[in-house]
């Protein structure tokens, strides 16, 4: 049995207390684990990604308590001291954000199509900082008659891993990216003017 081998079924009995097979052992470790020995340590990564899956899972629940305009669920999302960073140098406390979600749910009247894709995830201890590339379809009032709206952003989520699972903390370095109302583009910047011609960055 090589060193490598023995290695791993010590550490397998130490973390579950009983004895687990070689063939069982395989089966996980090809399935999830990745195991890479360096000097006289023995380097776990897990493949399963379990942050990404759990983050995921969070943003499923943004989706569905936007959708379902659900703002205790939204908010039971987050922690108490959550920040944003936004893209014009502002920064907004847990309640300024928590209005400006109301403001929004008040004018939305339906999803068309709402995305989180996450990119790379920095973790550090009990933070996940991810770049999120968020976008979003509406049917929204805006200047008294209701619009399509499509808007979509590149930033920054951190999350805390707390008691209560995962729970956004802070979003900043935001990138907005293409804005249009009712197909025309405009400046995510300003304020809308439905008779403004469209924006050409």
């Amino acid at each position: 049995m090589s060193k490598l081998i023995k290695i791993i079924l010590t550490l397998a009995v130490g973390c579950t207390g009983s004895i687990v097979s070689l063939g069982q052992l395989q089966k996980t470790a090809d399935k999830d684990l990745k195991f890479k020995v360096k000097g006289d340590r023995v380097v776990q990564r897990d493949k399963s990604k379990p942050v990404r899956r759990a983050l995921e899972e969070r943003y499923a629940k943004i989706v569905e308590a936007t959708r379902k305009k659900d703002l205790v669920a939204l908010l039971a999302l987050r922690t108490p001291d959550f920040t944003v960073k936004t893209a014009n140098g502002e920064t907004w406390s847990y309640k300024q954000s928590a209005d400006y979600a109301r403001r929004g749910f008040e004018q939305v009247q339906s999803v068309v199509s709402l995305s989180f894709t996450i990119g790379t995830i920095n973790i550090s201890g009990n933070e996940a900082a991810a770049l999120i590339h968020q976008q979003w379809s509406r049917m929204q009032m805006m200047k008294g008659k209701l619009r399509r709206v499509d808007t979509s952003a590149v930033q920054r989520e951190t999350w805390i891993n707390t008691p209560e699972g995962w729970r956004l903390n802070l979003i900043d370095d935001v990138h907005p990216g293409a804005w249009f109302v009712d197909g025309k583009r405009v400046d995510p910047s300003k304020v809308y003017d439905p008779d403004a011609p469209a924006y050409e960055p």
